[in-house]
């Protein structure tokens, strides 16, 4: 399956996510996928935080080349520097910073920027008109690609409006967002840009969704990871020593800051449903996004195929076996 990843990569970044880092290593590794590129975006990091995390995890994967485009720096929707702030704020904690094992202190203004240089410049991007780039970069694959979009869809909102010829060669677009239940709750991606979220429902390309209800049924804990890396054979040390730098902390923060042993792992779901869909559950629904991100059924709406239940335990044994086996 050709698959280009959509993405804001956390990995390395004091307080930031790294479930999109394990979706990425999965991909890497996986013999169910042809990784044809990762697409950055603004989000749990910004797009160009993403680039350069995801650049990381590539050299530490032994995969420096595979081609990465820095997309949308902000979101259609109002509110992106509201959303930057409130994304941004567990960095400036010093007990934070210090967890990931930084030593200088962060500072509010251009921290962001001066955490750029600790991480490695991305190899295989472009500067230019980034959604030019990232339709380009679509029209290159040959029978059509699935997209894994694993933050906020404001790029594939904007291919959709400004390049809608490229959508073609789209042949699903598989994503984690949207809510169900959990009375009001939302979740980030679809919340941090509604506007996109809604545009990519309305798009007429096929979607899968993975929900938040769904994604927060997972769980790895800091113990599993640890027994993990006792178990992996010699030539696979070195790859449980290098993850184990970026999700070791973030596994201590969420499970501080969350109600979950360790951490969900919520854009793996996105990733192992494509390379094997008997993991999940899976039902033909009629949904639709609120003006606040909230997703809703409704049967007027667009129909998807949406993501029900997840095998945590063959989830968590699948990604091991693909990324350290």
């Amino acid at each position: 399956m050709n698959i280009v990843i959509d993405c804001d990569p956390g990995n390395g970044i004091p307080g930031a996510n790294v479930d999109d880092a394990l979706a990425l290593a999965f991909a890497l590794r996986s013999q169910a996928f042809h990784l044809k590129a990762i697409w950055t975006v603004f989000g749990n990091t910004s797009a160009a935080e993403g680039s350069r995390a995801a650049q990381q995890l590539l050299n530490d994967l032994d995969a420096p080349h595979t081609r990465i485009i820095t997309g949308s720096p902000q979101p259609l929707s109002p509110g992106g520097a509201a959303w930057r702030e409130k994304l941004d704020a567990p960095s400036m904690a010093y007990e934070v910073y210090s967890l990931w094992g930084a030593t200088l202190a962060p500072h509010r203004d251009g921290w962001g920027e001066q955490h750029l240089s600790s991480l490695p410049d991305t190899k295989n991007t472009s500067t230019g008109n980034a959604v030019a780039q990232l339709a380009d970069n679509l029209m290159t694959f040959p029978a059509g690609v699935t997209l894994a979009c694993l933050g906020p869809l404001t790029n594939i909102a904007r291919l959709i409006t400004e390049y809608p010829h490229v959508c073609d060669g789209i042949e699903r677009i598989a994503l984690m967002g949207g809510c169900l239940g959990m009375g009001q709750l939302v979740d980030t991606n679809f919340a941090v840009d509604p506007i996109s979220a809604r545009m990519v429902l309305e798009s007429g390309v096929p979607l899968t969704i993975v929900p938040l209800d769904v994604t927060r049924t997972t769980e790895l804990s800091l113990r599993r990871w640890e027994q993990i890396c006792t178990e992996v054979t010699k030539d696979r040390a070195r790859d449980c020593e290098l993850i184990s730098r970026w999700l070791k902390p973030w596994l201590s923060y969420s499970q501080a800051t969350r109600p979950v042993d360790g951490m969900w792992i919520h854009d793996l779901v996105v990733l192992a449903q494509l390379a094997d869909p008997s993991l999940v559950q899976r039902e033909h629904a009629y949904v639709a996004v609120r003006e606040d991100g909230k997703l809703v059924r409704n049967d007027s709406a667009t129909e998807v195929d949406l993501i029900t239940a997840v095998d945590n335990e063959r989830l968590i044994d699948l990604w091991v076996s693909t990324v350290l086996g």
